[in-house]
C-alpha cells in the first residue's frame, strides 16, 4: 500500500512521480482551454506540448503571464475534518516568437525561432490532519510506533529514531531487549495533529525553432532547460490530553526538505493539414534528465509533567545535503484539431507516459530499492485534454477539461487518484496586440499515510488549486 504522500524520507520514489508529473501552464489561452494546444500552434505555450506549434506563426510576437494561484485543501482522518489554505503569486510564462517569411507561396513559406520561459507545475499546498486515536482501538496508532518498530527491526536512522532516543520517547527495556513507546502501552487515545506546507515549480526555459511547409505541414524541436524548486515543512504533533499517561505531556516532530534542481530535454514535433479545417499533431519528448540538490533535517521535542523534574527535550538533526540524478519517462503526444476560420477553434490532446520508467541514481547511493519501488507502484497513464475556442468577432471565448489518470497500479491503495482539470476563459485581440484571461481549476482526491505501515487508517486528503492568469501580447 502506498500514497503520494507519506511519511518522508528524502530522495524516494515519491521525488521521482512529483517532478515527472506536468501540468500545463504558459498564456492565459492555453489554460483557459486546459491545456489542450498540441494541433493548433501559434501560441506560446504549444512550445513546451508540440514544438511544431511555432512553425505556425505568421508573424513575431512577445507574451508575458503573470498568475495567482489559490488552494484549498480538506482531509478527513478518523471522522474528523480539516481545511487549510495556500496563495502564490507567481509568473507563468514569458516569451518571444521571431518569425521570418520566405515570401514562397509554397515549399517553405516561414521560419521561426523561440525563446523564453513555461510553468509546467506548482507545488503549492497546505493542509492539516487532525484527530484523536481510538483509546483501546484495534488499529490505534502513533508515530512513535514507527520509530520502535524501526528499532527493534535493526533499521536505525539518526534523522529519526535518534531524535526519539535522546528526547526519552523511545525507552530501551534491557530486560526484553527492545525498545517500546508510552503511548502504545497505555492504550493509545492521544490527540494527533500534523501540518503539511508544500510550495514550489517546475519550470521550462526554452529554446525552440519550427519551419511552415507550403500550409500544410509545420515541423518545430524544442531544447528544454527545466528548473524546479521544492520545500515542504512537516509538523508532527502528539498530545496526551486526556492525561491518559501520567508523566508524558507532548511530543512534535518536524522535518524540513528544500530541493532545488535542473534538467534538460529536448522534444520535435509534427503538424499536418491534410484540409483546412483539420490539423494532426504528434509529439515525442525525450526523458528529461535531472540533477537534483537537497537539504534536509529533523527535529523533536518531548514535554513531560512538571512532576519528572524534566519539562521538555530538544533535539535537531544535522543537516543532510545530498545530491542525485533522476531520469523522468518519456512523452508521446497526439492532437486532433478542428478549425471553422473566424468561428470557432477546438482540439483534443492524448498523452502517454509511463512512470514507471522513472530512474533515481547517485554516486553516494545506489537507490535500488526506490527504483524497485518505482517499477512496483507506478503504471503506465493516458492523460486526455479537450478544450475549444468561440470567436466573437475582436472577442474569444474558451474552456476546456484534462483528465490525468491515476500513476499508480490496480491494486495500489492510491489507483484511483486520477486529477482532473477545468477551465474557461476569454480573450481579446486587435492586429497588434491582445490581452487575454484564463482559470483553471485541478482536483485531486487521494489518501495520505502519516507513517507506513502503522498508519493503517490513512487520512483522506481532497485539494482544488485555483488558477487567475492574465497575458499581455504584443505582435509586430
Amino acid at each position: 500500500m502506498a500514497s503520494t504522500a507519506t511519511f518522508l524520507s528524502a530522495q524516494n520514489e515519491v521525488d521521482a512521480l512529483r517532478y515527472s508529473q506536468n501540468f500545463y501552464g504558459g498564456t492565459a489561452r492555453a489554460i483557459a482551454m486546459a491545456g489542450s494546444y498540441g494541433a493548433l500552434g501559434g501560441d506560446f505555450s504549444s512550445l513546451s506540448i508540440n514544438p511544431a506549434g511555432i512553425g505556425v506563426y505568421r508573424g513575431s510576437e512577445f507574451t508575458f503571464t503573470p498568475s495567482l494561484i489559490f488552494g484549498k485543501t480538506s482531509s478527513d482522518f478518523l471522522g474528523t475534518s480539516s481545511e487549510d489554505n495556500a496563495y502564490k503569486f507567481m509568473v507563468n510564462n514569458l516569451g518571444f516568437v521571431g518569425t521570418h517569411e520566405t515570401k514562397n507561396e509554397k515549399g517553405w513559406m516561414a521560419y521561426s525561432f523561440g525563446a523564453g520561459y513555461n510553468q509546467l507545475n506548482n507545488f503549492n499546498r497546505n493542509f492539516i490532519i487532525k484527530a484523536v486515536q481510538p483509546r483501546d482501538g484495534i488499529n490505534s496508532s502513533s508515530m512513535l510506533d514507527n520509530f520502535t518498530d524501526n528499532a527493534n527491526n535493526n533499521n536505525w536512522d539518526d534523522y529519526y529514531e535518534e531524535l526519539a532516543w535522546l528526547t526519552n520517547l523511545m525507552p530501551y527495556d534491557t530486560v526484553s531487549n527492545e525498545y517500546w513507546n508510552d503511548l502504545a502501552e497505555a492504550g493509545y487515545g492521544q490527540l494527533q495533529r500534523r501540518r503539511v506546507q508544500e510550495s514550489g515549480y517546475m519550470g521550462e526555459y526554452l529554446l525552440s525553432f519550427g519551419a511552415n511547409y507550403s500550409d500544410k505541414i509545420y515541423m518545430g524541436a524544442t531544447l528544454g532547460i527545466h528548473r524546479l524548486r521544492f520545500q515542504q515543512d512537516v509538523e508532527h504533533f502528539e498530545v496526551d490530553d486526556q492525561q491518559i499517561i501520567d508523566y508524558f505531556n507532548s511530543f512534535q516532530f518536524m522535518e524540513h526538505l528544500d530541493a532545488y534542481g535542473t534538467g534538460y530535454t529536448f522534444k520535435m514535433g509534427m503538424i499536418v493539414r491534410p484540409i483546412s479545417l483539420i490539423r494532426i499533431g504528434a509529439a515525442f519528448q525525450i526523458p528529461t534528465y535531472y540533477r537534483i540538490n537537497e537539504d534536509f533535517y529533523t527535529s523533536m521535542e518531548s514535554t513531560f509533567d512538571q512532576g519528572t523534574g524534566e519539562a521538555s527535550i530538544f533535539e535537531r538533526s544535522a543537516l543532510n545535503t545530498f545530491d542525485y540524478k533522476l531520469r523522468t519517462p518519456y512523452k508521446i503526444t497526439g492532437s486532433v484539431a478542428v478549425q471553422l476560420p473566424k468561428v470557432a477553434t477546438f482540439n483534443v490532446d492524448y498523452e502517454y507516459i509511463d512512470y514507471s520508467q522513472a530512474n533515481m541514481d547517485s554516486r553516494e547511493y545506489t537507490f535500488y530499492d526506490e527504483n524497485d519501488f518505482i517499477r512496483e507502484l507506478y503504471t503506465v497513464t493516458s492523460n486526455i485534454r479537450v478544450g475549444g475556442e468561440l470567436r466573437l468577432g475582436p472577442a474569444y471565448l474558451r474552456g476546456g477539461a484534462g483528465f490525468y489518470s491515476s500513476p499508480f497500479k490496480n491494486a495500489e491503495v492510491n489507483e484511483q487518484a486520477h486529477t482532473k482539470v477545468f477551465a474557461g476563459g476569454i480573450g481579446f485581440r486587435s492586429e497588434n496586440f491582445f490581452l487575454d484571461m484564463g482559470y483553471s481549476r485541478r482536483i485531486i482526491d487521494e489518501v495520505y499515510f502519516q507513517y507506513i505501515p502503522q498508519d493503517v487508517y490513512g487520512a483522506d486528503i481532497h485539494t482544488a488549486t485555483s488558477q487567475f492568469v492574465t497575458t499581455l501580447g504584443f505582435r509586430f
